[in-house]
C-alpha cells in the first residue's frame, strides 16, 4: 500500500526545492521594495525558455545553461524595474498602483513570450538535458536533476542569508528594507542597491525556471500556472522571511505531491483537486497565523537567548546588594 510513498516524498522534495529557489527572489523583492510582484513568475517561464535555446547549442552543460538563464532574467528584471517600476516609485504612487503595474508587466511579458514562441515553433518545447539516476533505493531513483535542485536550494538559501547578514551590501539592503529615507541619509546608494536586488530576484526566478523546465514541457504559461504556488510559499513564509521561504517551499511541495497522493490512494480524491491545495494552505495560514510560519524571536534560539538574558539579569540583581554591603 505504501509503494507510492518513497517516490512521492522525493518528488515533493524536488518540487519544494524549485519553489524555494524561485520564491527567494520574490521574498527579496517584498523585503526590500515592499512590492508583491506578480510578474515574478514570468522569470520562471523565460528561464525555462533560455534553457530550451541554450541547451540546443550546449546540451547537458548545466553550468552554461543555468548561468545563461540567471543572467538573462537578471537583465530583464533590471530593464523592467527601470522602465516600469522605478518611474512609478519615484512618483511615490501607492502600493495598489504598483501591484496593478506588475499585473500589466506580467501580461506584456507573457504575451511577448507567446508571440516569440509561436513564431519560433516553440509553443511546447523541451530542454536538451539528460536525466539519469545517481542512486536507486527501493525502486526510487535520485536523479542528477533532483540532486541539483536540492543542493542549489540549500546553497542559495544559505548564501543569501549570509550575504544579507555579513556583507556591507547586504546590510545596506536590510537598511533600505527597514527605512529607505534613513538609508538615504546614511549615505547608502539606494538606487544601486535596488538594482542589485532586482538582479538577484530575476536571476533566481530564471534559474528555478530552467531547472523546473527540465522535468516539464516548457510553454508560455509555465510561470503563470505556478504563480499561485509561489505566492502560497511567500505567504506561508510571512512575506519577507528567507527562513520562512524555505519552510513554505517544502510545505507547498509536500502538499501538492505527498498529501495529494495520500488523499487519492486512501480517500479516492481526484488529482483534479490538486490546484485547490495552495488556496487551502493560504487560507489556513492567514486564519491561524497571519504572520506566517517563519521562526520568530519567540521560538528556538530566540527563547534560549531570552532565558539567558533573564538569568543574567537576576544574577546581577542578586550580586548588587552583596557588593554594596561589603564596601
Amino acid at each position: 500500500m505504501l509503494e507510492w510513498l518513497a517516490d512521492s516524498i522525493l518528488l515533493s522534495i524536488f518540487t519544494g526545492s524549485i519553489y524555494v529557489i524561485v520564491s527567494l527572489g520574490l521574498t527579496l523583492t517584498l523585503a526590500v521594495v515592499k512590492l508583491p510582484n506578480f510578474a515574478h513568475a514570468e522569470f520562471l517561464t523565460i528561464g525555462a525558455y533560455v534553457g530550451v535555446v541554450v541547451s540546443s547549442v550546449y546540451p547537458n552543460n548545466l553550468i552554461v545553461i543555468g548561468t545563461a538563464a540567471f543572467l538573462f532574467c537578471s537583465g530583464l528584471a533590471l530593464v523592467i524595474h527601470h522602465v516600469a517600476f522605478k518611474p512609478l516609485m519615484d512618483k511615490k504612487v501607492s502600493i495598489y498602483i504598483l501591484v496593478l503595474a506588475s499585473f500589466a508587466v506580467a501580461q506584456f511579458v507573457r504575451y511577448s513570450v507567446f508571440s516569440w514562441a509561436s513564431y519560433a515553433g516553440l509553443l511546447s518545447a523541451t530542454q536538451h538535458i539528460s536525466i539519469y539516476p545517481l542512486v536507486t533505493l527501493s525502486n526510487t531513483e535520485l536523479t542528477n536533476v533532483y540532486a541539483l535542485a536540492i543542493i542549489l536550494a540549500i546553497a542559495i538559501s544559505a548564501a543569501l542569508q549570509l550575504f544579507l547578514s555579513l556583507t556591507s551590501v547586504g546590510k545596506s539592503m536590510r537598511a533600505i528594507a527597514s527605512n529607505i529615507d534613513l538609508a538615504k541619509l546614511s549615505g547608502i546608494n539606494v538606487g544601486r542597491m535596488v538594482d542589485l536586488m532586482w538582479i538577484l530576484a530575476g536571476g533566481l526566478g530564471g534559474l528555478g525556471g530552467m531547472i523546473f523546465g527540465i522535468y516539464t514541457t516548457v510553454t508560455p504559461a509555465l510561470g503563470f500556472n505556478t504563480l499561485l504556488n509561489i505566492f502560497a510559499v511567500v505567504i506561508i513564509a510571512g512575506l519577507t522571511s528567507f527562513t520562512g521561504t524555505i519552510i513554505g517551499g517544502f510545505v507547498v511541495g509536500f502538499a501538492q505531491n505527498t498529501l495529494m497522493d495520500f488523499l487519492y490512494y486512501y480517500f479516492g480524491v481526484s488529482f483534479g483537486f490538486q490546484p485547490l491545495l495552495p488556496f487551502a494552505l493560504i487560507i489556513i495560514v492567514l486564519l491561524v497565523k497571519p504572520t506566517g510560519l517563519a521562526p520568530t524571536s519567540q521560538t528556538g534560539f530566540g527563547r534560549l537567548r531570552r532565558l539567558i538574558r533573564r538569568e543574567d539579569g537576576n544574577t546581577g540583581k542578586e550580586q548588587g546588594p552583596k557588593g554594596v554591603s561589603g564596601v
